[in-house]
């Protein structure tokens, strides 16, 4: 009874509570009249404050501000003056431990009878005399045709000294080359009696160099002097004798201009079947250079004076420009443009360094280029991709061709040699393009494609010349010290002059031969096994095709070779 009267009691004072709360709140938000007074024309008045004009007070100079007044007195002392010797601090530089071998000697073997012998030694202890000697041998006994009838030998051998001072280098030089080759471009019924040999033609030359040049190249003027002297023979009745002076000096007054001149003398004296002449070549070219950014800009002249003698020529002494340009808005894209014109020095030693078979010639002539004009494009992207791109057109004078020779001798037929003839008026329109790519030191790729177009005038064709040629170069480096070559060449459009023949044997005319498509394929392989030791193996003419190159001459075909290398 007592917990039922708490409650009760409890539930009355709560409810009497919430409605006292209740009444309050009803009768605070009532809405009551109320009376608000507005009075316009009451001031608001502030009291007035005076301003201070009082001047800051002038502070006092400090005393230490003053003037000051010294006295110097003079104590002069008869001392002798001080002598100082100097001399440069002994610091011992330690050189970088190289391995250097003055030696190197590379030997092999290969099919066709085809041994292989390199070696070279150079000083290399530095001092004011340097030297070096270099040999080498590879021959091949079999070849193409009949085997050991067809086959070839090549030895080099020479060497160099230098003797270095403190402000030039005199230098000197000597090298013998024998070459042997053998006419096998006969007719293929003379193989068919076992007594006929293919004659052979010892091709033999000595070069002899002396001159002196300065070993300051950044300077603002540099120089190199030579005197040269040529003996060149073969196994029939051709002789040739060259003696050459040549000479360069170049200018540089500053970083953006430049200069050179060229003096260059030469003298042949070639003797052959039909002809015993001397020939003098004589050539002075100035040139200024100018390079502002990356506009490069030159300017020349090539005075040269021949004696050659031509039909209906007007002088000996001829005036050619030598104007170049260019300009390289970014890496990745410039142009450039040559306007030029020389004379091309031949002798017979250069004609049969280009063709081996040569035989007797009725007159050696130089070639004139009257003028070539040249434009094209290049550039390259992120060091890896370099491209280049030119069209040119050339005009020349006693342009030369390479012919099979029918007739040597009076009455006596040999196509196996060659001739030289010559075209008076010749142009030739060129298309070239080049592309590169390098990716690290893994792989490296150049190629380069060629169109030619011949417009003559007294030869029926371009004999012996191509009118396109193709070249691709691969190099790898798949693992270290093991480097690979894949080189590919094309070369097409190839016409020789063949004489056409009545079943009796008695020339009637002459007719175009077309020469099939030259395809190419090497492969080299070195393998480095230590730093003095290494392997190495050859491909040539992978693709197994005769390849003829010059009218009745094809080439071996797969030829490997291998062999070993040293450094000592």
């Amino acid at each position: 009874m007592k917990k039922l009267a708490k409650s009760i009691l409890f539930c009355g004072v709560f409810g009497l509570t919430i409605g006292m709360s209740y009444s309050q709140t009803q009768s605070r938000g009532e809405v009551t009249d109320q009376e608000f007074i507005i009075r316009k024309d009451r001031v608001l008045t502030v009291p007035i404050q005076p301003r201070l004009f009082e001047k800051l007070p002038v502070l006092p100079q400090p005393k230490g501000l003053n003037d000051f007044n010294y006295t110097v007195n003079r104590y002069p002392l008869t001392l002798q003056p001080l002598v100082l010797e100097t001399t440069p601090i002994q610091k011992p530089f330690r050189a970088p431990q190289l391995d250097l071998y003055p030696g190197f000697l590379r030997i092999g073997y290969g099919n066709f009878a085809s041994p292989l012998l390199e070696a070279r030694y150079m000083a290399t202890e530095v001092d004011q005399v340097n030297y070096a000697l270099n040999l080498g041998h590879q021959s091949f006994g079999k070849g193409p045709v009949q085997g050991e009838e067809s086959g070839e030998s090549h030895t080099t051998f020479g060497g160099d000294i230098s003797y270095f001072s403190d402000l030039f280098e005199v230098f000197g030089g000597i090298d013998w080359h024998q070459d042997r080759y053998s006419f096998y471009g006969v007719d293929p019924i003379n193989f068919e009696n076992p007594e006929f040999e293919a004659p052979d033609n010892v091709l033999s030359s000595v070069f002899v160099k002396a001159g002196i040049r300065d070993i300051e190249k950044v300077g603002p003027f540099s120089y190199e002097g030579q005197l040269s002297f040529r003996n060149f023979k073969d196994s029939y009745m051709v002789k040739e004798n060259e003696i050459g002076i040549s000479a360069t000096g170049k200018f540089r007054p500053n970083e953006d201009w430049k200069g050179q001149l060229g003096i260059s003398y030469f003298t042949t004296n070639p003797e052959d079947f039909s002809y015993s002449q001397t020939r003098v070549y004589f050539a002075i070219r100035p040139e200024v250079s100018y390079r502002l950014g990356e506009f490069r800009l030159s300017a020349g002249l090539n005075l040269v004076s021949e004696n050659d003698s031509i039909a209906d020529k007007s002088n000996d002494f001829r005036i050619f420009p030598n104007l170049k340009a260019s300009y390289q808005f970014a890496d990745e894209f410039g142009f450039f443009g040559e306007f030029s014109g020389d004379v091309q020095r031949n002798t017979y030693f250069s004609f049969v360094n280009e063709n081996p078979f040569l035989g007797p010639s009725e007159q050696l002539l130089n070639t004139i280029q009257n003028y070539k004009v040249e434009v094209g494009i290049e550039g390259q992207f992120q060091e890896a991709f370099h491209y280049r791109a030119a069209v040119n057109v050339s005009r020349y004078n006693n342009l030369s061709f390479f012919v099979n020779n029918y007739f040597v001798y009076p009455s006596v037929s040999d196509s196996s040699k060659f001739t030289l003839v010559y075209d008076d008026k010749s142009t030739v329109f060129n298309i070239n393009g080049e592309l590169g790519f390098k990716f690290s030191d893994f792989y490296t790729l150049g190629t380069r494609l060629d169109l030619y177009q011949y417009d003559l005038n007294t030869q029926e064709e371009a004999w012996h010349r191509p009118t396109w040629e193709f070249r691709a170069n691969n190099q790898f480096t798949p693992v270290e010290g093991l480097l690979v070559q894949a080189n590919l060449n094309f070369m097409g459009g190839l016409k020789a002059r063949k004489a056409n023949l009545n079943e009796g044997g008695t020339f009637e005319n002459y007719m175009v031969e077309k020469l099939k498509t030259i395809a190419d394929l090497q492969l080299k392989a070195d393998y480095q096994i230590t730093n003095r030791f290494a392997v190495f193996a050859e491909g040539n003419n992978i693709l197994n095709t005769k390849n003829t190159r010059w009218l009745n001459y094809p080439v071996r075909g797969i030829q490997l070779i291998g062999g070993v290398s040293m450094k000592f």
